[in-house]
Protein backbone atom coordinates (compact mmCIF):
# COMPACT_ATOMS: atom_id res chain seq x y z
CA UNK A 1 0.00 0.00 0.00
CA UNK A 2 0.89 3.75 -1.22
CA UNK A 3 2.99 5.02 2.33
CA UNK A 4 1.13 8.53 1.96
CA UNK A 5 -2.79 6.66 1.31
CA UNK A 6 -1.45 4.08 4.66
CA UNK A 7 -0.28 7.70 6.97
CA UNK A 8 -3.70 9.40 5.72
CA UNK A 9 -5.79 6.62 6.82
CA UNK A 10 -4.04 5.69 9.56
CA UNK A 11 -6.10 8.12 12.18
CA UNK A 12 -9.40 6.41 10.84
CA UNK A 13 -8.26 3.16 12.15
CA UNK A 14 -6.16 1.73 9.15
CA UNK A 15 -6.91 0.15 5.58
CA UNK A 16 -5.92 -3.48 4.71
CA UNK A 17 -6.17 -5.42 1.42
CA UNK A 18 -9.61 -7.05 1.23
CA UNK A 19 -9.51 -11.09 0.01
CA UNK A 20 -9.79 -10.25 -3.49
CA UNK A 21 -8.81 -7.66 -6.42
CA UNK A 22 -11.16 -5.37 -8.20
CA UNK A 23 -12.94 -7.13 -10.78
CA UNK A 24 -12.93 -3.91 -13.10
CA UNK A 25 -8.90 -3.09 -13.20
CA UNK A 26 -7.19 -5.89 -11.13
CA UNK A 27 -5.61 -3.70 -8.57
CA UNK A 28 -6.11 -4.76 -4.90
CA UNK A 29 -9.51 -3.80 -2.79
CA UNK A 30 -9.07 -2.11 0.51
CA UNK A 31 -11.14 -2.05 3.27
CA UNK A 32 -11.46 -0.40 6.68
CA UNK A 33 -9.52 -2.18 9.85
CA UNK A 34 -12.21 -1.61 12.25
CA UNK A 35 -15.63 -2.12 11.92
CA UNK A 36 -19.09 -0.59 12.86
CA UNK A 37 -20.30 -1.99 16.51
CA UNK A 38 -22.90 -4.07 15.01
CA UNK A 39 -20.14 -5.44 13.41
CA UNK A 40 -20.87 -4.73 9.80
CA UNK A 41 -18.54 -3.35 7.09
CA UNK A 42 -17.87 0.22 7.67
CA UNK A 43 -18.04 0.18 3.71
CA UNK A 44 -17.85 -2.42 0.94
CA UNK A 45 -13.98 -3.37 -0.74
CA UNK A 46 -13.13 0.13 -2.76
CA UNK A 47 -10.20 0.41 -5.68
CA UNK A 48 -7.82 3.18 -4.81
CA UNK A 49 -7.18 3.43 -8.76
CA UNK A 50 -8.59 6.93 -9.31
CA UNK A 51 -9.03 5.79 -13.25
CA UNK A 52 -11.34 3.22 -11.52
CA UNK A 53 -12.49 4.12 -8.27
CA UNK A 54 -14.79 0.18 -8.08
CA UNK A 55 -16.57 -0.07 -5.07
CA UNK A 56 -18.58 -3.15 -3.66
CA UNK A 57 -21.74 -2.77 -1.83
CA UNK A 58 -22.19 -4.34 1.50
CA UNK A 59 -25.66 -5.67 0.65
CA UNK A 60 -28.76 -5.88 3.11
CA UNK A 61 -28.76 -9.08 2.96
CA UNK A 62 -25.65 -9.64 4.77
CA UNK A 63 -26.29 -6.84 7.15
CA UNK A 64 -29.47 -8.75 8.13
CA UNK A 65 -27.05 -11.89 8.56
CA UNK A 66 -24.36 -10.23 10.45
CA UNK A 67 -27.38 -8.53 12.93
CA UNK A 68 -28.78 -11.93 13.13
CA UNK A 69 -25.60 -13.22 14.47
CA UNK A 70 -24.66 -10.76 17.02
CA UNK A 71 -28.00 -11.08 18.85
CA UNK A 72 -27.76 -14.92 18.82
CA UNK A 73 -24.14 -14.18 20.40
CA UNK A 74 -25.45 -11.96 22.51
CA UNK A 75 -28.53 -14.24 23.64
CA UNK A 76 -25.87 -17.38 24.29
CA UNK A 77 -23.69 -14.92 25.59
CA UNK A 78 -26.27 -13.69 28.33
CA UNK A 79 -27.91 -17.19 29.34
CA UNK A 80 -24.22 -18.26 29.56
CA UNK A 81 -23.33 -15.85 32.26
CA UNK A 82 -26.60 -16.72 34.12
CA UNK A 83 -26.08 -20.34 34.06
CA UNK A 84 -22.54 -19.79 35.33
CA UNK A 85 -23.50 -17.10 37.98
CA UNK A 86 -24.33 -17.69 41.64
CA UNK A 87 -26.41 -14.36 42.57
CA UNK A 88 -28.88 -13.59 45.95
CA UNK A 89 -30.54 -10.54 44.12
CA UNK A 90 -31.24 -10.25 40.63
CA UNK A 91 -31.08 -6.42 40.70
CA UNK A 92 -27.67 -7.08 40.47
CA UNK A 93 -28.08 -7.63 36.50
CA UNK A 94 -29.28 -3.87 36.74
CA UNK A 95 -26.03 -2.34 37.71
CA UNK A 96 -23.92 -0.34 35.58
CA UNK A 97 -21.44 2.49 35.30
CA UNK A 98 -23.98 4.86 34.34
CA UNK A 99 -26.28 3.85 37.66
CA UNK A 100 -23.25 4.36 39.75
CA UNK A 101 -23.54 7.49 42.22
CA UNK A 102 -20.61 9.25 42.33
CA UNK A 103 -20.93 11.16 45.89
CA UNK A 104 -17.16 12.07 46.54
CA UNK A 105 -13.41 12.37 45.27
CA UNK A 106 -13.24 8.55 46.23
CA UNK A 107 -16.24 7.00 44.83
CA UNK A 108 -14.92 8.98 41.57
CA UNK A 109 -11.39 7.71 41.59
CA UNK A 110 -12.50 4.17 41.80
CA UNK A 111 -15.14 4.25 39.24
CA UNK A 112 -12.67 5.26 36.83
CA UNK A 113 -10.67 2.27 38.05
CA UNK A 114 -13.20 0.14 37.37
CA UNK A 115 -14.17 1.35 34.06
CA UNK A 116 -9.78 1.10 33.24
CA UNK A 117 -10.11 -2.61 34.38
CA UNK A 118 -12.93 -3.38 32.19
CA UNK A 119 -10.60 -1.78 29.08
CA UNK A 120 -8.13 -3.97 29.87
CA UNK A 121 -9.87 -7.27 30.15
CA UNK A 122 -11.38 -5.85 26.79
CA UNK A 123 -8.26 -5.89 25.15
CA UNK A 124 -6.82 -9.43 26.88
CA UNK A 125 -5.37 -8.68 30.04
CA UNK A 126 -5.70 -11.35 32.36
CA UNK A 127 -5.64 -9.02 35.93
CA UNK A 128 -6.59 -9.48 39.31
CA UNK A 129 -7.97 -6.74 40.92
CA UNK A 130 -9.48 -6.33 44.48
CA UNK A 131 -12.59 -3.67 45.35
CA UNK A 132 -12.32 -3.35 49.44
CA UNK A 133 -13.81 -1.37 52.19
CA UNK A 134 -16.89 -0.90 54.32
CA UNK A 135 -20.15 -2.41 53.53
CA UNK A 136 -22.44 -0.08 51.09
CA UNK A 137 -19.73 1.61 49.66
CA UNK A 138 -20.62 0.38 45.66
CA UNK A 139 -18.49 -2.81 45.40
CA UNK A 140 -21.05 -5.33 44.57
CA UNK A 141 -22.38 -2.41 41.69
CA UNK A 142 -19.16 -2.10 40.83
CA UNK A 143 -18.03 -5.42 39.73
CA UNK A 144 -21.50 -6.22 38.39
CA UNK A 145 -21.15 -2.95 36.04
CA UNK A 146 -17.59 -4.28 34.66
CA UNK A 147 -18.98 -7.12 33.79
CA UNK A 148 -21.49 -5.39 31.63
CA UNK A 149 -19.01 -3.54 30.26
CA UNK A 150 -16.79 -6.30 29.41
CA UNK A 151 -19.86 -7.84 27.98
CA UNK A 152 -20.96 -4.84 25.64
CA UNK A 153 -17.25 -3.68 24.43
CA UNK A 154 -16.55 -7.32 23.42
CA UNK A 155 -19.84 -8.12 21.24
CA UNK A 156 -20.62 -10.52 24.00
CA UNK A 157 -17.53 -12.83 23.10
CA UNK A 158 -16.15 -12.68 26.49
CA UNK A 159 -17.80 -15.06 28.90
CA UNK A 160 -18.18 -13.82 32.46
CA UNK A 161 -19.63 -15.07 35.38
CA UNK A 162 -20.56 -13.17 39.23
CA UNK A 163 -20.34 -15.01 42.41
CA UNK A 164 -21.68 -14.62 45.58
CA UNK A 165 -18.80 -16.23 47.23
CA UNK A 166 -20.91 -16.86 50.58
CA UNK A 167 -24.24 -18.00 48.27
CA UNK A 168 -21.54 -20.26 46.73
CA UNK A 169 -20.25 -22.05 50.20
CA UNK A 170 -24.08 -22.24 51.08
CA UNK A 171 -25.23 -23.97 48.07
CA UNK A 172 -22.07 -26.46 47.70
CA UNK A 173 -22.77 -27.03 51.70
CA UNK A 174 -26.39 -27.81 50.31
CA UNK A 175 -25.70 -29.67 48.17
CA UNK A 176 -23.41 -32.23 50.34
CA UNK A 177 -26.70 -34.43 51.09
CA UNK A 178 -28.16 -34.16 47.27
CA UNK A 179 -26.74 -36.16 44.99
CA UNK A 180 -28.39 -34.26 42.13
CA UNK A 181 -27.95 -31.07 43.21
CA UNK A 182 -24.23 -31.95 44.09
CA UNK A 183 -23.31 -33.08 40.26
CA UNK A 184 -24.88 -29.95 39.40
CA UNK A 185 -22.80 -27.49 41.88
CA UNK A 186 -20.02 -29.13 42.17
CA UNK A 187 -19.81 -30.62 38.91
CA UNK A 188 -21.06 -28.29 36.15
CA UNK A 189 -20.97 -24.30 37.56
CA UNK A 190 -17.90 -24.83 39.71
CA UNK A 191 -16.42 -26.22 36.00
CA UNK A 192 -17.83 -22.96 34.79
CA UNK A 193 -16.75 -20.30 36.94
CA UNK A 194 -12.97 -21.96 36.63
CA UNK A 195 -13.37 -21.63 32.90
CA UNK A 196 -14.82 -18.18 32.65
CA UNK A 197 -12.99 -15.63 30.63
CA UNK A 198 -13.65 -13.58 33.56
CA UNK A 199 -15.18 -13.63 36.94
CA UNK A 200 -16.48 -11.65 39.83
CA UNK A 201 -16.17 -13.14 43.17
CA UNK A 202 -18.24 -10.63 45.43
CA UNK A 203 -18.44 -9.91 49.35
CA UNK A 204 -15.37 -12.57 50.05
CA UNK A 205 -15.53 -12.95 53.90
CA UNK A 206 -19.02 -12.16 53.97
CA UNK A 207 -19.20 -15.93 55.05
CA UNK A 208 -17.32 -15.44 58.30
CA UNK A 209 -20.06 -13.31 59.65
CA UNK A 210 -18.88 -10.20 61.95
CA UNK A 211 -15.31 -10.20 61.40
CA UNK A 212 -13.22 -10.66 64.89
CA UNK A 213 -9.74 -10.80 65.85
CA UNK A 214 -9.70 -14.62 65.73
CA UNK A 215 -11.78 -15.30 63.00
CA UNK A 216 -10.77 -17.89 60.49
CA UNK A 217 -12.10 -19.85 57.76
CA UNK A 218 -13.36 -23.26 58.24
CA UNK A 219 -10.60 -25.90 56.21
CA UNK A 220 -13.54 -26.88 53.78
CA UNK A 221 -14.05 -23.02 52.94
CA UNK A 222 -10.32 -22.24 52.14
CA UNK A 223 -10.22 -25.49 50.48
CA UNK A 224 -13.28 -24.50 48.02
CA UNK A 225 -11.76 -20.68 47.65
CA UNK A 226 -8.13 -22.20 47.10
CA UNK A 227 -9.48 -24.54 44.34
CA UNK A 228 -11.07 -21.18 42.85
CA UNK A 229 -7.98 -19.22 43.18
CA UNK A 230 -5.82 -20.97 41.78
CA UNK A 231 -7.94 -21.36 38.52
CA UNK A 232 -8.18 -18.35 37.79
CA UNK A 233 -4.08 -17.26 38.46
CA UNK A 234 -4.08 -16.64 34.76
CA UNK A 235 -7.45 -15.31 33.84
CA UNK A 236 -9.26 -12.06 34.70
CA UNK A 237 -11.14 -12.13 38.22
CA UNK A 238 -12.12 -9.02 40.70
CA UNK A 239 -12.58 -9.51 44.14
CA UNK A 240 -14.98 -7.77 46.49
CA UNK A 241 -14.77 -8.12 50.32
CA UNK A 242 -14.83 -5.73 53.61
CA UNK A 243 -11.73 -7.44 54.97
CA UNK A 244 -8.51 -5.69 54.72
CA UNK A 245 -5.71 -7.71 53.38
CA UNK A 246 -4.13 -8.21 57.12
CA UNK A 247 -7.79 -10.05 57.86
CA UNK A 248 -7.27 -11.81 54.63
CA UNK A 249 -4.25 -13.33 55.17
CA UNK A 250 -5.44 -14.25 58.39
CA UNK A 251 -8.66 -15.97 57.51
CA UNK A 252 -7.76 -17.86 54.59
CA UNK A 253 -4.30 -18.14 54.87
CA UNK A 254 -0.86 -16.91 53.01
CA UNK A 255 -1.67 -19.49 50.14
CA UNK A 256 -5.04 -18.68 49.07
CA UNK A 257 -3.81 -14.75 50.04
CA UNK A 258 -0.90 -14.67 47.37
CA UNK A 259 -3.35 -16.18 44.63
CA UNK A 260 -6.17 -13.18 45.39
CA UNK A 261 -3.32 -10.80 45.33
CA UNK A 262 -1.58 -11.83 42.31
CA UNK A 263 -1.58 -9.31 39.49
CA UNK A 264 -3.20 -6.64 41.56
CA UNK A 265 -0.13 -4.29 41.54
CA UNK A 266 -2.38 -1.20 41.00
CA UNK A 267 -5.38 -2.55 41.20
CA UNK A 268 -6.48 -2.81 44.43
CA UNK A 269 -9.33 -0.07 45.25
CA UNK A 270 -9.73 0.91 48.56
CA UNK A 271 -13.22 2.56 49.88
CA UNK A 272 -11.82 4.17 53.26
CA UNK A 273 -14.30 7.38 53.96
CA UNK A 274 -17.37 6.34 51.65
CA UNK A 275 -20.36 6.10 53.68
CA UNK A 276 -23.11 3.25 53.11
CA UNK A 277 -25.31 4.51 50.35
CA UNK A 278 -28.02 1.66 50.72
CA UNK A 279 -28.89 3.83 54.47
CA UNK A 280 -28.12 7.22 53.06
CA UNK A 281 -28.94 6.99 49.35
CA UNK A 282 -27.81 9.72 46.77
Amino acid sequence: MDKKLSAMAAPYGGLKTADHNCPKCGDPLYIWKTKNKDGTDRCGPTCINKLCGYREMVTKNQKEAIKKANEARKKDAINRMLNSSMITDDAIWAFDFDGYKVVDQETAQIKAMAQEWAKKIVNGSTIHAVITGRTGAGKTHLGAAVIKEVMRASNFKIACSFISYRELLEQLKFAMNDPEARKAVTGSLMAEIKKSDFVVIDDLGAELGRMEENNQATPYDVDVLTSLTEARLNKATIFTTNLSSKQLKHAYGERVFSRVMNGTKGNIAVFKTTTDKRRNPV
